[in-house]
């Protein structure tokens, strides 16, 4: 997440989802990330100049995963002098 925060400019935005869940998994040779509001908050705890702007769910709508859910984000790269003030 540091490594996206450092792509951002100053003010700028970034959109993430995840499926909804807690840990990660590999699934078919594949990696994931799986986040619940808890697990995205303490990941964004180690990047302050990151802010939460917005967060919700959705169901997916691919036929036959419609019972899956993703937890979708917002982020802003804060100006460093304002972090943590």
């Amino acid at each position: 997440m540091q490594r996206l925060c450092l792509a951002l400019k100053t003010g700028g935005i970034l959109y993430a989802s995840f499926k909804y869940g807690n840990g990660e998994r590999e699934h078919q040779g594949r990696r994931f990330t799986d986040m619940d509001e808890p697990s995205l908050t303490a990941l964004l705890h180690g990047v302050p100049e990151l802010a939460l702007l917005e967060t919700w769910t959705t169901s997916d709508l691919r036929p036959g995963r419609t019972a899956e859910r993703w937890l979708n984000t917002l982020l802003r790269r804060m100006d460093s002098r304002w972090v943590n003030s």
